[in-house]
């Protein structure tokens, strides 16, 4: 009795003992092998990110849209929900890319074909709908599909239920769905490029992937991880400590699919047992000599969106950008005022003002006062 009455969800206490037993289960599988070996990452963005996918893998049936850049690993995603589904009798997952889709056969790719529905249909054929009967159907790049197309998908994603082409029997199919786009598709819709009755079938839940940008993180461990699947004969122990840096900093707009191609390539040059070193990096991805002109863009603005989106006004800004000048000039002409004032283009005199008016608030030449102009 007293058992029952713990677990019984009309009772307070029975609703905490079913939130932590909930609590326990998504923790268990977040510690297990399959998830820590092919998730990989422990940042704070990633885990929590991880722990919606295994809540809805376990808790739920409903339509799932994963949402995030090329390369941020949708389809791990997709494989996580399917492997995780509790169900007893669960069958394959089917996987079908809509950015490969042909217009023409996009009816036979989903729904399956009848012997002689058109030229070249030489034998009945099953679609990705019966394929995935009892399993996971994950359509990548849902946000690909014809608008055609979207509208024949309403019927069987709601109601179970299709033709095959050239067919006039009901057919029946079951089967979690999966979706995953690149785009933002809620934008899509206000745009009428993706129908809204469908949007709103297949977004039981969304789940955003960060980018790698937001789980910088987790770029060390990825790299140990793909080292090790790229060279299981253990003949990298280490990183060298310049390789970890350049790698650290370096950009990657293609996420953690473009640091994989990166390792790879890394790997392919390395010889010998010990660490990966700078010499094992690919030409091509090797720093570019900068340019004068190089400052001017990407490095430029990336600075100064920082201080507008922090409040800096357009005043703030240019007084800082002088003083960072006036610093950087100096530094590099070890203190002399003449030597600097020439590679700013401005006399002596005016730099001997400048820095004396900065003496007279506290400021040192590029530092940094509050962002709206506090001084």
């Amino acid at each position: 009795t007293d058992v029952y009455w713990w677990r019984n969800p009309e009772n307070a206490a029975g609703e905490i003992y079913e939130r932590l037993n909930r609590w326990a289960r998504v923790d268990a599988a977040l510690q297990s092998d399959m998830v820590r070996q092919h998730m990989i990452g422990e940042s704070r963005t990633w885990t929590a990110t991880l722990r919606e996918l295994v809540e809805i893998a376990l808790f739920s049936s409903s339509p799932c849209l994963i949402e995030g850049e090329s390369g941020t690993g949708k389809e791990l995603a997709a494989r996580l929900i399917h492997t995780l589904d509790p169900r007893e009798d669960k069958r394959d997952l089917v996987v079908v890319d809509c950015s490969t889709i042909v217009p023409e056969l996009s009816g036979s790719e989903f729904f399956g074909h009848e012997r002689g529905a058109y030229t070249g249909a030489a034998g009945n054929r099953d679609g990705a709908f019966a394929l995935a009967d009892g399993g996971t159907l994950f359509l990548d790049e849902a946000g690909e599909l014809p608008p055609a197309l979207q509208a024949q998908l309403l019927r069987v994603i709601q109601e179970g239920t299709y033709k095959r082409v050239g067919g006039n029997e009901w057919r029946k199919t079951s089967f979690r769905l999966v979706c995953a786009t690149n785009r933002q598709l809620a934008a899509e819709v206000e745009r009428g490029r993706f129908r809204a009755d469908l949007y709103y079938r297949i977004t039981g839940a969304i789940v955003r992937l960060p980018s790698l940008r937001e789980r910088r993180a987790d770029l060390i461990p990825l790299v140990r991880h793909f080292v090790a699947e790229i060279m299981p004969d253990n003949r990298v122990a280490a990183l060298d400590p310049a390789v970890e840096a350049w790698l650290s900093t370096r950009e990657y707009p293609g996420n953690v699919r473009e640091l994989r191609q990166v390792v790879t390539r890394m790997c392919r040059r390395h010889a010998g047992p010990g660490p990966l070193t700078p010499g094992d990096i690919a030409i091509e991805d090797r720093p570019r000599a900068r340019t004068a002109a190089d400052w001017r863009g990407e490095p430029m603005e990336q600075v100064v969106r920082q201080a507008v989106l922090e409040g800096a006004g357009l005043k703030e800004i240019g007084k800082q950008a002088a003083a960072c000048a006036i610093r950087v000039a100096l530094e590099s002409s070890d203190g002399n005022l003449r030597s600097a004032s020439r590679k700013l283009g401005v006399t002596g005199r005016a730099l001997q003002i400048r820095r004396a008016s900065e003496r007279e608030r506290g400021e040192r030449p590029g530092s940094r006062p509050d962002v709206n102009g506090a001084e």
